[in-house]
């Protein structure tokens, strides 16, 4: 079946491991991925544990999609308490893994408790294994990956992280082949638990409840991905088309968010990155190829993806794509979460071009926009946290504070750097920043509908309650998994689609309406998390530099707007004014045995 209803439960401190059984109640109630991932954090994790103790789990999770015939639908999820805003995070990676963990018999993962050794998990179908991994100590991503195959076998699936995650770098990340976790600095959670790798196979099928039901939908989705014509720019630029389409916009972010246009946008678009692609390729079971290997003079990656651009290019001012495709691979190798990575360098940057901070400050290094020579130099700093990247490695909120300066420009919500989509000129995009409950990405209340004028772009009218729709169709489509990048060929939001793909692949009946609840209410258990950590209104804000300076075309979202937005989204989803969830709201939304939270 689609599901097995049961994760796999490791105790590293006991050094023990179980079947979790998840009853189909709370399938139907949470679906999965990112819903029952933010249902076993709140019962799993207790109130105001350190995200880097033993005591925060770490929940790898599929979803119902996962391991079916289903195309587009290959991503896991990884949920745990942010080392970076001590508050709910998840993150998603395409690739094998998910799939493989679906075929080994389980649903997902839960780690709890600490290793008193460097560890790597081995799994094979009901078999666990814990091996030593004093050897792996340090190494690379792509090493590490490759020593564990050499060991095991080529067709084993890996999860690993890098010398930042083991360094405890606050915004560390995961890596799965050459794709990554990327938000949420879940890379550190895993090395505070001395975890360097997760292997697995499983051999087992999942088998659909309905398979001629499942076959019909699948055919049927697999005609309208061929035939939408925005599939086929998908498919030969990836997620890099986005550049030169918010350089157009005026809303592509550069200098550390001082512009939103990059002059030599051009040599780093998605059209000048086609002539470094030697292959496209897609993750397990997708029929999309939106990934692209390309090379540098020096290596190579997959992508980058737009966000890589942002980060490693127009953010810090790197204009030359040879430089920006070896930055995009040494943010992998080393296990560094790359948005953020960008914001903590970009920031950096600042700090030294005004004088701030200078040579001497910075261990010797020539911290201008767009010298990438000693951007490498400081981020393997960071990720072995030496010098001053021991405390750039806390991210640039907590480096101002220590530092004592900085403070104006920087480009944090709730502790974490912004993500590459404007929040000046996209609405949506500026309450979803403000609001996200895993701080400021742009996956929870996407840009797309705005930033292609589906909905009035630049305009605060109404934003609030369509953000509130945006944020109900993802947690659904993270739940499912099903890929992000498909929202080209599903639609912007919930829709008849997305409600046949559940019902195919559950054999149920639900109703749009029964679908739409399903959102909420993971949004709003993602939300209680927060107000349970104490997060309030305050949180929900943005960076001083987007409420106070315009951009060059004259976007700028004032506090009153936000304010505007922030009232109409808490009123659409039935919070009160600051944010906190009704007694009736939760009960409404058949939560009832939440209501002591509030």
């Amino acid at each position: 079946m689609s599901w097995w209803g049961k994760y796999l439960f490791i105790n590293l401190t006991e050094r023990k491991w179980d079947a979790y059984h998840v009853n189909e109640d709370i399938v139907r109630k949470y679906l999965g991925g990112n819903g029952i991932g933010a249902y076993l954090l709140y019962k799993l994790c207790k109130e105001s544990v350190d995200p880097l103790s033993g005591e925060n789990p770490l929940i790898i999770n599929t979803g119902p999609a996962n391991g079916t015939l289903v195309p587009m639908a290959s991503k896991f999820c990884v949920v745990s308490k942010s080392p970076q805003t001590d508050g709910f995070t998840k993150g998603f990676c395409g690739g094998e893994f998910g799939q493989e963990l679906k075929f080994a018999g389980w649903d997902g993962l839960i780690i709890v408790g600490s290793s008193q050794e460097w560890i790597h998990i081995h799994i094979e179908n009901d078999k666990v294994y814990l091996l030593n991994a004093e050897n792996l100590r340090g190494s690379l991503t792509s090493v590490t990956q490759q020593k564990l195959k050499e060991k095991l076998g080529e067709d084993i699936k890996t999860l690993v992280i890098g010398p930042a995650g083991e360094n405890l770098v606050r915004y560390a990340c995961i890596i799965s082949d050459l794709r990554a976790v990327g938000t949420g600095g879940m890379g550190a959670v895993l090395g505070s638990k001395k975890v360097k790798a997760i292997t697995i196979r499983g051999s087992k099928v999942v088998r659909p409840l309905n398979p001629e039901r499942l076959i019909n939908f699948v055919k049927a989705f697999e005609k309208s991905v061929y035939e939408h014509p925005g599939v086929k720019n998908l498919i030969k630029f990836g997620t890099a088309a986005g550049v030169m389409h918010l350089q157009y916009l005026g809303a592509l972010p550069s200098y550390n968010w001082q512009k939103e246009t990059f002059d030599p946008a051009k040599n780093i678009s998605g059209e000048a990155l086609r002539e470094k692609v030697v292959k496209d390729v897609s993750c397990f079971g997708c029929i999309v190829p939106c990934g692209k290997y390309s090379v540098s003079k020096d290596t190579f990656t997959v992508g980058p993806e737009y966000e890589g651009i942002f980060a490693m290019g127009t953010l810090i001012g790197n204009g030359n794509l040879n430089e920006l495709i070896s930055l995009d691979r040494l943010t992998d190798e080393l296990g560094l979460g790359q948005i953020q990575t960008g914001g903590v360098v970009a920031w950096a940057m600042e700090c030294y071009e005004r004088g701030i901070l200078n040579r001497e400050d910075f261990d010797g290094l020539d911290l201008r926009f767009g010298n990438t020579r000693d951007v490498k130099r400081l981020l393997k700093k960071i990720a072995f946290r030496e010098g001053i990247g021991n405390i750039l490695a806390e991210g640039s909120e907590r480096a101002s504070q220590i530092l004592g300066v900085g403070g104006d420009f920087l480009m944090t919500v709730k502790g974490m750097e912004i993500a590459g989509h404007s929040p000046r000129a996209v609405k949506t995009q500026a309450l979803g920043y403000a609001v996200s409950n895993r701080g400021p990405v742009h996956c929870d209340i996407r840009p797309g509908i705005e930033e292609n004028n589906i909905i009035p772009f630049a305009n605060p009218k109404d934003k609030g309650k369509i953000s509130k729709d945006l944020a109900v169709w993802t947690s659904v489509v993270n739940s499912i998994i099903y890929c992000l990048s498909a929202e080209r060929v599903v639609g912007l939001k919930l829709n008849e689609k997305i409600l046949e793909m559940v019902n195919a692949v559950m054999d149920w009946e639900l109703q749009m309406e029964d679908l739409y609840r399903i959102g909420e209410r993971i949004y709003t258990l993602e939300r209680l998390f927060n107000v349970r950590e104490g997060f309030t209104r305050e949180k929900d804000a943005l960076p001083n530099r987007i409420k106070k300076e315009a951009s060059e075309r004259g976007y700028i979202t004032t506090q009153e707007e936000l304010n505007e937005m922030l009232d109409e989204f808490y009123e659409a989803f039935g919070w009160d004014k600051d944010g906190k969830q009704k007694k009736e709201t939760l009960i409404k939304l058949s939560m009832g045995e939440l209501v002591y939270d509030v």
